[in-house]
């Protein structure tokens, strides 16, 4: 995230007490569920594991991203509404088509910066199919040539970076796309995609996969340079991509079972051993929490089925098969209302107060645009009050370990604006 800080954080803390402990519910997971007895189902799981129907079952319905902003969820995904299929996009249930139904179409990300909602997805012309996002609801075409995908949008400092892929008519090409402007990932002489886009510090990683000739490659790319996170002896893919303290966080598939890589290194994501692998499709890190949504594989008999799965530092904390495995379940996307990705309106105090530099390693400088600062309150991750100081534009942080914290600033009209830094 831009601007030294994981997309300006917003740490959205109870007012009155401070705490920033986060329970079952601020976890958010989109997918989609079958009970055996109707179509598939968008669903929302909260961090309980209690379910949330964004359809009836009445038709084929599946949730791609979930995303939190200010209280309200956002999902992006599809609807089956006849002949085709819809991009949709439901805010707090409620359905809003993104297509007219006149072609397949799939709403496959979403993601909210200054009340504005950003949605990428594609939908078909008759002819080929065509990357599109969608602000607000009203469309931008980012590929209309010979077929092209947006699998995932993400926004900082009013950057808009899209990643997918798409065709010259012969060679596929994993993309980023900058505000429209489309940048190829690979030369095109072997087959790519890219299916995940985040932005820290200025740098763009995007998560991936490319074929060697003979498989597929879970790649990583940061800022257009190729990291193979698999050795290619198999099938592997990288679903999605995560950047949390300088550690990149990588979730996808090694060819046997799901994966989660962090920088590089592959990390332990524990299942019964009596299933058959499965696939992580999504990562999210929150404090010392890491999230990743994904599938098992299980066979049944003569029955083989995939089901929603969600794993918490590296164990699974529920799961959610379909009865007697007879339809398979997936969980595509992970959020924790946290507040590090998003930004409030401009109007807000939490934009009148910059720190620099952040990451810090010693003296922090805070900066106001309109009132003085009278008080800086530093916290644990875990809601600990550490040290407190009156009236300073600038602290001393040398004194504490390296990891995240936070800040509780209150000006002299007396409001209390909430920031997180990283010490390192």
């Amino acid at each position: 995230m831009k601007t030294t800080i994981i997309l300006k954080q917003l740490i959205l803390l109870l007012a009155l007490c401070f705490s920033i402990s986060f329970n079952a519910q601020d976890v958010y997971v989109a997918g989609y569920d079958n009970d055996g007895s109707s179509s598939n189902i968008a669903q929302i799981w909260h961090g309980d594991g209690s379910k949330h129907d964004l359809t009836n079952g009445n038709s084929s319905a599946q949730a791609n991203d979930v995303f939190i902003y200010n209280g309200n969820e956002y999902v992006a995904g599809n609807e089956d509404q006849g002949n085709y299929y819809v991009a949709m996009l439901w805010k707090n249930g409620i359905p809003q088509n993104l297509t007219n139904g006149n072609y397949d179409a799939n709403a496959e990300a979403v993601f909210v910066y200054n009340d504005d909602v950003y949605v990428a997805g594609y939908q078909g012309n008759g002819t080929t199919l065509v990357a599109e996002l969608w602000k607000n609801g009203n469309v931008q075409y980012l590929d209309e040539s010979n077929g092209a995908f947006a699998k995932s949008v993400f926004v900082v400092d009013d950057d808009v970076y899209v990643a997918g892929y798409g065709t010259d008519g012969s060679n596929v090409f994993a993309k980023i796309w900058k505000n429209g402007d489309a940048q190829n990932l690979n030369d095109g002489s072997d087959f790519a995609e890219a299916e995940s886009v985040f932005v820290f510090n200025n740098d763009v990683y995007v998560a991936g996969y490319q074929y060697n000739g003979t498989s597929f490659v879970a790649t990583l790319w940061k800022n257009g340079n190729t990291q193979n996170l698999t050795d290619g002896s198999s099938d592997a893919y990288a679903n999605s991509v995560f950047v949390y303290n300088n550690d990149v966080y990588v979730a996808g598939y090694d060819g046997t079972e799901p994966k989660l890589w962090k920088n590089g290194v592959v990390e332990t994501l524990n299942y019964n051993g009596n299933l058959d692998g499965g696939q992580a499709y999504s990562v999210y890190v929150s404090g010392n929490d890491i999230y990743v949504s994904g599938t098992l594989q299980e066979n049944n008999g003569n029955q083989q089925c995939n089901f929603a799965a969600l794993w918490k530092n590296g164990q699974v904390a529920f799961t959610s098969p379909s009865p007697a495995c007879t339809d398979d379940t997936a969980m595509y996307s992970v959020f924790v209302d946290d507040g590090q990705l998003g930004i409030e309106n401009n109007a807000n105090p939490q934009n009148n107060i910059v720190l620099s530099p952040n990451p810090v390693q010693e003296i922090l400088h805070l900066e106001t645009k309109t009132n003085n600062i009278q008080e800086i309150a530093l916290f644990s991750i875990t809601g600990q009050r550490l040290k407190t100081w009156e009236g300073k534009s600038e602290i001393n942080l040398a004194q504490f370990a390296t990891g995240s914290y936070f800040l509780k600033i209150t000006t002299g009209d007396g409001q209390n604006v909430t920031k997180q830094i990283v010490k390192n």
